[in-house]
């Protein structure tokens, strides 16, 4: 568990355990709808948006593949979360190769530089070859990942621009192992 006080909040990044795993559903459920914009993605006949490597992140083997569910509780109330694997699109594939897949920050807390703060105090606590990457189409997570990477990594990273079968958009790729 990470604590992190920020303009008089209290954030708690926490490992996702699987007593977690309904509330996390319901807030990924919240990130499908609000991407399926940029995605094209439509719900299943249940209203339910899928994520099929969710179950994955909870499991022996999807740890060892670098899967890691973070749940953030912002004075003590569930606020978001962070989904971590050991994927990449041009990182190359490290025992440290991280791949923040999926980051959400509920609109209430949005545009108090919350999300930037979880997002330093993952890097700062994950330290290795990190990638990050947003859709063509999402030009707001686009400003938020190239300043956040940017203040972090002093400018200190690289992006690459893909539009293949793998991913149309950017990808940014930094190292801090040397933060060990």
């Amino acid at each position: 568990m990470n604590i992190i006080h920020h303009g008089g909040h209290q954030i708690l990044l926490l490992t996702a355990g699987t007593g977690d795993k309904p509330l996390l559903r319901n807030l990924m459920q919240l990130y499908l709808h609000e991407i399926s914009e940029y995605t094209g993605a439509d719900p299943d006949d249940h209203g339910i948006f899928d994520y099929p490597e969710f179950d994955h992140y909870f499991t022996a083997e999807g740890r060892q593949e670098g899967r890691l569910p973070i749940l953030i509780r912002i004075d003590g109330t569930a606020a978001g979360f962070a989904m971590i694997n050991g994927f990449s699109l041009v990182a190359p594939r490290t025992p440290s190769t991280r791949h923040l897949s999926d980051f959400l920050i509920l609109r209430k807390w949005r545009r108090r530089s919350i999300g930037k703060a979880v997002v330093r105090e993952i890097f700062e606590s994950y330290p290795g070859l990190w990638e990050i990457k947003q859709r063509r189409e999402h030009e707001g997570a686009q400003r938020f990942w190239r300043n956040v990477i940017r203040e972090y990594t002093a400018g200190g990273y690289k992006e690459t621009e893909l539009n293949d079968d793998r991913w149309d958009g950017f990808v940014q790729t930094f190292d801090n192992s040397s933060r060990l």
